[in-house]
């Protein structure tokens, strides 16, 4: 019987030769796939195709055909004109005749002159008259006088305005003038401060007292007319 452990050895030292020899059959096997791959390229690569070189030129413009001359046509030739008729020529008579005497025409009466009438040289045109200027239209009369509407008279019974209780405690005065817009019945339309005293209790004091106030309406010749007229109020105190 052979010896367990002397099989085991000679097998440990045959394994690397049986190892090298496989891995040198497949170095063999690529190399040979390789070379076999390559000759079946270049014996399967063909040549690129050369292109063909396409050359142009521009041509130059064709040249303008050439118009024909107008032809002329040959003008037809003068007719000859035609012989003259031959006339035939009167034969002499053996006796001329006799002449025959033709009357004499009367002359015929000379007109009688007509009367030649001198006609008057046409009279010259009289030159027109010179044209008489119209009068000057008369100016308009003015507009008569508007007179301003009044306040003071004594029939209108107008109070005179409230001194206000503030006013008088600490002692305030001044003018002012009130601007009343009158009607032509002479009733107050409204009313406008045209000049403060600078306080303001005093101001309004004195538009609610004109605003109730009666007036003359202002007149225009015979007519009532609307009108402004200014209205000044003093306060001040009395001692």
């Amino acid at each position: 019987m052979r010896d367990p452990l002397l099989f085991c050895r000679m097998d440990w030292k045959a394994r690397p030769a049986r190892r090298w020899l496989i891995v040198g059959l497949l170095v063999a096997l690529a190399h040979a796939g390789v070379w076999f791959g390559l000759d079946r390229l270049r014996n399967t690569a063909q040549p690129v195709p050369a292109f063909k070189v396409i050359e142009a030129a521009l041509l130059p413009p064709p040249a303008p055909t050439p118009t024909p001359p107008p032809v002329s046509r040959p003008r037809p030739l003068p007719m000859a004109p035609p012989p003259p008729k031959k006339t035939a020529t009167p034969r002499p008579e053996p006796f001329p005749p006799a002449p025959v005497p033709r009357a004499t025409p009367a002359a015929p009466p000379e007109p009688a002159p007509v009367p030649i009438v001198a006609t008057p040289p046409a009279p010259e045109p009289a030159s027109p008259a010179p044209p008489v200027p119209a009068p000057a239209p008369a100016p308009p009369a003015p507009p008569p006088v508007v007179e301003a509407p009044r306040f003071n008279a004594a029939y209108l019974n107008n109070p005179p305005p409230d001194y206000p209780a503030v006013a008088r405690r600490r002692g305030l005065e001044g003018r002012v003038v009130v601007r009343a817009e009158v009607l032509a019945d002479g009733r107050c339309a409204r009313v406008e401060l045209k000049q403060g005293s600078g306080h303001a209790l005093l101001d309004e004091a004195a538009l609610e007292a004109v605003r109730k106030w009666r007036f003359i309406p202002a007149r225009q010749g015979d007519m009532a007319v609307n009108a402004w007229v200014d209205v000044p109020i003093a306060f001040k105190l009395k001692n």
